[in-house]
C-alpha cells in the first residue's frame, strides 16, 4: 500500500494559518545544527500557535516502512495516529527541513501537531523572528538513533 498524501479539497483555511503560500515566507539555508545540512528559516515574523508549514509526503504501510528502514531510507518518516507512516523524503515540503536542536544550545521554537483538518503541521510554540531558523523536537527515539551525528 502506497499513496500520495494530498491536501483536502476543502477551501477551509485553519484560523491560525498564515495567509500566504509557504514559498512566500519560508526558505532553506545551511542549518545552525552541526552536520544537519539544510535548515528551515522564516522571512517573516511568525507568532505563537501559527501554523508554519504542512508536512507532505507518501502514506506507506508498515510493510513498506520496514522495507525502507532495511534499505536505510527512513530519514523523513513520521508515524501517524492510524498506524501508517508519512514518508516526506521524495516529496517537496518545507516542514521536513525543520531540524531537531537536541544536544545543542539552540532552542526549540516549534512543534509537530495537527491542524483542524487533521493534517500534520509544524506549529510555532513561541514568536519566531524574521530571519530565524525553525527548530522542533523529533522525540527521544529519533535523538537516540542519530546522536552520533552531533558528536562529529
Amino acid at each position: 500500500m502506497s499513496t500520495k498524501a494530498s491536501t483536502p479539497t476543502s477551501n477551509t483555511v485553519p484560523e491560525n494559518a498564515i495567509s500566504a503560500p509557504e514559498e512566500d515566507y519560508l526558505y532553506t539555508a545551511t542549518s545552525s545544527v552541526p552536520n544537519a545540512g539544510l535548515g528551515l528559516f522564516t522571512a517573516i515574523t511568525i507568532y505563537k500557535d501559527e501554523i508554519i508549514a504542512e508536512f507532505r509526503g507518501e502514506i506507506i504501510s508498515g510493510e513498506e516502512e520496514n522495507k525502507r528502514k532495511r534499505e536505510g531510507n527512513d530519514d523523513y518518516f513520521m508515524n501517524l495516529h492510524d498506524g501508517t507512516t508519512l514518508d516526506c523524503k521524495n516529496t517537496f515540503c518545507f516542514a521536513k527541513y525543520a531540524n531537531d536542536a537536541e544536544g545543542t544550545s539552540l532552542k526549540i521554537n516549534a512543534f509537530i501537531g495537527m491542524d483542524e483538518q487533521h493534517r500534520v503541521c509544524l506549529i510555532a510554540n513561541k514568536t519566531i523572528k524574521a530571519g530565524s531558523e525553525i527548530f522542533c523536537s523529533y522525540g527521544k527515539k529519533y535523538c537516540k538513533k542519530t546522536s552520533h551525528y552531533l558528536q562529529k
